[in-house]
C-alpha cells in the first residue's frame, strides 16, 4: 500500500531568485539524481515542513507531460526551478522511480507550495507510516477536501483502520466516495472500492 501510494502521486519560490545551473549530463535521469543528491540546490524545499501548512489556499491549475520530462529532465527541472509546478510533479514522479530519495520528495513538496495538490498528497505518502502521522493525516485530509483523489483514499484509509486518527466509518465512506474522480480505473479508485467492501458497502 504504502510503496503503491509512493509510486503514484519550504520555502514558498522566491521571484527574485536566480536559477541556478544544473548538473552537466543532466539527460540521464539517474546521473542528475546523484547529482543533485549531492549539491543539494538551495531551491529545492527543506523536507521539515508539513505539507497541509504550505499548502495554497488555491489549487494550481497544471499542465504537464510525463514523456517530455523524461525526454528531457534537465529542462524539466530548470522549468520547475523557475516556478512550473507541473514540471516539479513531474520531475518528481520521474526521479522517485530510480530509487527512494530526498530530492522527489523536495520536488512533491515545492510543487505543493506551488499549489499542487497532488504533490502535497505524495509528498505526506513518503511521510506517512503504517500506525499512521499526524502531519500526513492532516495532509490527507486537507487534500481530500480539495477533491485529490489518493487523498481521499488515504484518510479513508485511516478513517477505516484507525491509524493515527479515531475510526469512523461513516466519514471513512464520505472520504472514499470523492477517490474515483479519475475513473474506475485510476489505482486510487481501485484500492478505495476494496476499502469500501472492508465495512460492507
Amino acid at each position: 500500500m504504502w510503496q503503491l501510494v509512493r509510486r503514484s502521486l519550504v520555502a514558498l519560490v522566491l521571484a527574485a531568485m536566480a536559477l541556478q545551473p544544473l548538473p552537466a549530463a543532466a539527460a540521464d535521469p539517474a546521473k542528475l539524481l546523484d547529482d543533485l543528491e549531492a549539491s543539494r540546490p538551495d531551491w529545492l524545499p527543506a523536507l521539515d515542513r508539513c505539507p497541509a501548512d504550505v499548502m495554497p489556499a488555491r489549487e494550481t491549475s497544471i499542465d504537464y507531460s510525463t514523456d517530455r520530462c523524461a525526454a528531457a529532465p534537465d529542462q524539466c527541472l530548470h522549468r520547475c526551478q523557475a516556478g512550473n509546478a507541473g514540471d516539479c510533479f513531474t520531475s518528481a514522479l520521474i526521479l522517485q522511480k530510480i530509487r527512494d530519495n530526498s530530492v522527489s520528495k523536495a520536488l512533491f513538496l515545492k510543487a505543493c507550495t506551488l499549489g499542487v495538490v497532488s504533490g502535497c498528497t505524495n509528498r505526506a505518502a513518503g511521510m506517512d507510516r503504517p500506525e499512521g502521522d499526524a502531519c500526513a493525516i492532516r495532509t490527507f485530509q486537507s487534500a481530500c477536501d480539495r477533491n485529490d483523489p489518493w487523498a481521499c483514499t488515504m484518510i479513508g484509509f485511516h478513517l477505516i483502520r484507525g491509524t493515527g486518527i479515531a475510526k469512523d466509518r461513516e466519514r471513512a465512506r464520505q472520504a472514499l466516495s470523492k477517490s474515483c474522480r479519475y475513473g474506475e480505473d485510476d489505482p486510487a479508485c481501485e484500492y478505495a472500492r476494496r476499502l469500501l467492501k472492508e465495512i460492507g458497502d
